[in-house]
C-alpha cells in the first residue's frame, strides 16, 4: 500500500476552559467531543458532510458577534468556544420549543421512545412549559408505509435533512427528498414511490427521531426492555459489527455497531432483517438417539456413549477412513479448529470438510488487500456482480472510495482483458482487484497481468457466508491443513463422502451445524439412509435430524460465544445473546465431549478462550488477533 502522509501538527483551542489539541480542519464539535463537553445535534452525523440546518449546536466563539454552529465551523489556532453561555441556553431553549411546536405528543407509543434525541435534548435543555396550545397544531400523515421495510410519520420528522443526506452521500441513490415549502415542508419519497434500495434499513438508525421506524419493531418493545450484545452479523462473510437486541428469549432487532475498518456504521438489509430466523419455534431441545430402531429421546451422556461407542466400532472394522466429518461455515474458528483436529488426530479420519465444493487452492496471498484499504488504493478493479451480490455493504464502501476519496473504479466482466484495463490504470499505482472466491484463479492471473515495477495490485478476495474464511484458515477441509498447509494423506470433500456413503465406502458420518444446502439435497437424505452411524449436532430439524442415528442439541450463532474471521481475515468476536430452550452444553463442549469418548484431549477445558490459544500455537497468523485485527500471514514459518 502507499506510504501513510506525515500526520500535520495539532493546534490548541480552548473549549469551556479546557484546552485541547486537535488537527487543523478539526470541526469544533469535534473539539468539543475530545475535552469531553457535550453539545446537542440533530443534523450533524459523523458518516455525513455539515450542513448546519437544524441549528442546535451553536456555541459562542470568541471574536465572532453571532453563535456559530459546532458542527460546520473549523477550528483554528488559539480559538476560544463556549457552549453552556446564557446566550445559547436561551437559543437552544428557543430552537427546541418551535421544534414542539407542531410535534405530536405520542411519546409513549413511539417506537424510539427512550431513545430519541428530542425527547433527551428537551428534558436537559427545553422550555419547562408551552406556549402553544396544544389544538393548534399542524397535523401531517402518519405510519406511511415507505416499503414492507419502513415507515414515515411525518408529524415527528424535525427536518434534520439525514434521511436526504444519507441517500446523496452514502448510497447514491437518491430515493428521499424534500417537498412543500415553509411549514408545510415534508420528506417523502419522489411521488410516493416505494423505497428500492438495499440499505434502506440504516434511516431509522440515522433518524434522531421517530419519524422513519422499522416495520418488524413496531411496537414490539422499548429500549429498556432489551438486553444488548456486541456480535457480528451472520449473513455472509463481510463481517459487520452490530448490536444484537434481545427481550427475554427473542431478537427484537439488529443495530448497527459501527466499527470504521469493516461496516463503516452500516448495514444492508438481507443481514439486518435476518434476525427473525432466530426467533423461529423449530427447535431440536432433547438429545435422540435410534434405540432397537426406534427414535426415543435419551440423556445427554446416553447419546454421547452411544456416538462414541458406533464410531469406535466401525474404525475398529473398517478404519478411520469409513468415517466422514462435516462441519459448516457457521461454526466459531473454535468449533472449527476443535472439530478438524477430533477428525484428525482423534478419529484418523482425512475425510472432512465445511463446504460443498472442493477448494482447491487459496493461499493468504488471495486476501491482501482490507476492506477499508479500498480507499487508500488509487484504483479498485471489481470481477464481476458476484462479490457485492455476496457482500452487499461492499457497494458502500465502493461508492466512498469513488465519489468521496476520488479513486478510481472500475467494474468489469470476470473475463477482462488486461490490454483494456491497461489502458485506464496509471503506471505507477496500488490497485485493488476484488473477486469472488469462484472466480480467485482469474483474479490471480489478472494481477500477475497488471503488475508492474511502479503497480502494486493487490487481491481481496470474497467467499461465502460467515467464517468460512475461518474455517479455512483453520483447515476444516480435506486438502489443507491449519495454515494452508497442504495435507499429506487429503481425503474425500463434502460430496465426495456422501456418494461415497450411498457406495458403502463411508460407513459413518459425523455432521455439526449442516448447512442448509447440504438439507436440500437428495444424495444427502440417500447418504444418511446408508450410513451404518450417522451423528448429527444440529440446532433445528431437518432431513439430517430425520435420518441421524444419534441427534445432540445443537447452538445458532446468536447463542454462541466465540471468533469468526471475515472475509478480509479480521477476527472479531460472537456473544451469546439470548440462551436456547434447554440446558445442554453449547456445540464446542459436544465436539470436546465427543473426542474424549473416543479417547482424544485438547489440553484444555472447552471454552473458547483457551481454545483460542491452541488456534494460535498451531496459526501463528491468528495470535494476537481476538481484539478485531486482522491475522498476520507474514508469520507463517
Amino acid at each position: 500500500m502507499a506510504e501513510a502522509p506525515a500526520a500535520p501538527a495539532l493546534i490548541g483551542v480552548e473549549i469551556d476552559g479546557r484546552t485541547v489539541e486537535v488537527a487543523p480542519g478539526s470541526l469544533v464539535w469535534d473539539a468539543c467531543e475530545k475535552a469531553g463537553v457535550f453539545v446537542p445535534v440533530y443534523c450533524a452525523h459523523k458518516k455525513l458532510e455539515p450542513v448546519a440546518v437544524c441549528r442546535m449546536c451553536l456555541v459562542e466563539v470568541e471574536g465572532m458577534p453571532k453563535l456559530q454552529p459546532a458542527c460546520a465551523t473549523r477550528v483554528s489556532a488559539g480559538m476560544v468556544v463556549r457552549t453552556a453561555t446564557d446566550q445559547v441556553r436561551k437559543f437552544r431553549d428557543g430552537n427546541l420549543e418551535f421544534l414542539l411546536l407542531n410535534h405530536p405528543l405520542d411519546c409513549p407509543v413511539c417506537d424510539r421512545g427512550g431513545e430519541c434525541d428530542l425527547q433527551d435534548f428537551t428534558q436537559r435543555y427545553g422550555p419547562g412549559r408551552s406556549r402553544a396550545s396544544i389544538t393548534e397544531k399542524v397535523h401531517f400523515e402518519k405510519a406511511i408505509p415507505l416499503s414492507d421495510k419502513i415507515y414515515l410519520d411525518q408529524e415527528r420528522c424535525i427536518l434534520c435533512w439525514r434521511c436526504v443526506r444519507y441517500y446523496e452521500e452514502i448510497t447514491g441513490e437518491r430515493e428521499i427528498v424534500l417537498q412543500e415549502r415553509g411549514v408545510h415542508t415534508v420528506v417523502d419519497t419522489f411521488e410516493r414511490r416505494p423505497l428500492q434500495s438495499k440499505f434502506q434499513g440504516n434511516l431509522p438508525e440515522i433518524c434522531p427521531v421517530g419519524a422513519l421506524t422499522h416495520a418488524k419493531y413496531r411496537f414490539r418493545a422499548r429500549p429498556w426492555d432489551l438486553r444488548r450484545t456486541s456480535s457480528v452479523c451472520s449473513h455472509c462473510s463481510y463481517g459487520c459489527n452490530i448490536f444484537v437486541d434481545a427481550r427475554e428469549d427473542q431478537i427484537a432487532r439488529y443495530a448497527s455497531n459501527d466499527n470504521p475498518e469493516v461496516d463503516d456504521s452500516w448495514l444492508c438489509d438481507r443481514g439486518r432483517y435476518a434476525f427473525s430466523e432466530h426467533n423461529r419455534g423449530d427447535r431440536v431441545v432433547n438429545p435422540e438417539a435410534r434405540v432397537g430402531g426406534v427414535r426415543q429421546a435419551v440423556a445427554y451422556k446416553d447419546a454421547i456413549e452411544r456416538a462414541c461407542g458406533g464410531l469406535l466400532r466401525i474404525r475398529g472394522e473398517f478404519g478411520p477412513s469409513a468415517i466422514g466429518v462435516v462441519g459448516s461455515s457457521r461454526l466459531t474458528n473454535e468449533e472449527a479448529f476443535a472439530l478438524q483436529w477430533m477428525a484428525r488426530e482423534v478419529i484418523g479420519t482425512p475425510n472432512l470438510d465445511h463446504r460443498l465444493s472442493r477448494l482447491e487452492r487459496i493461499t493468504p496471498d488471495d486476501f491482501e488487500v482490507g476492506i477499508a484499504e479500498i480507499e487508500e488504493c488509487d484504483a479498485v478493479v471489481v470481477l464481476g456482480p458476484t462479490p457485492e451480490a455476496a457482500a452487499p455493504v461492499l457497494t458502500l464502501r465502493l461508492f466512498k472510495a469513488e465519489n468521496k476519496r476520488g479513486r478510481q473504479i472500475l467494474r468489469v466482466p470476470v473475463g477482462v482483458a488486461a490490454a483494456r484495463l491497461l489502458q485506464d490504470l496509471p503506471p505507477e499505482a496500488t490497485v485493488a482487484i476484488v473477486a469472488h472466491e469462484s472466480d480467485a484463479s482469474a483474479a490471480r492471473e489478472l494481477r500477475r497481468k497488471l503488475s508492474a515495477p511502479k503497480r502494486l495490485v493487490q487481491i481481496l478476495t470474497i467467499v461465502d457466508e460467515v467464517n468460512s474464511r475461518g474455517c479455512q484458515d483453520l483447515g476444516l477441509l480435506p486438502n489443507w491443513l491449519p495454515g494452508y498447509r497442504p495435507a499429506l494423506n487429503p481425503g474425500l470433500e463434502t460430496l465426495a463422502m456422501l456418494k461415497a456413503a450411498v457406495d458403502g465406502t463411508v460407513r459413518a458420518l459425523v455432521l455439526v451445524d449442516p448447512s442448509p444446502d447440504l438439507e436440500g439435497r437428495a444424495l444427502f437424505a440417500d447418504a444418511l439412509a446408508s450410513v451404518e452411524l450417522a451423528i448429527v449436532v444440529a440446532a433445528r430439524p431437518g432431513v439430517s435430524t430425520r435420518g441421524a442415528t444419534v441427534v445432540l442439541p445443537g447452538r445458532t450463532l446468536v447463542e454462541k460465544a466465540g471468533t469468526v474471521t471475515n472475509t478480509e481475515g479480521r477476527v472479531q468476536r460472537v456473544r451469546s445473546a439470548v440462551e436456547p430452550k434447554f440446558a445442554f452444553p453449547p456445540d464446542l463442549r459436544v465436539i470436546a465431549d465427543l473426542a474424549a469418548g473416543l479417547g482424544g484431549d485438547l489440553g484444555v477445558q472447552p471454552l473458547a478462550g483457551p481454545v483460542f490459544t491452541k488456534i494460535a500455537e498451531a496459526v501463528p497468523a491468528y495470535r494476537g488477533t481476538q481484539g478485531g485485527l486482522r491475522a498476520k500471514w507474514s508469520l507463517l514459518p
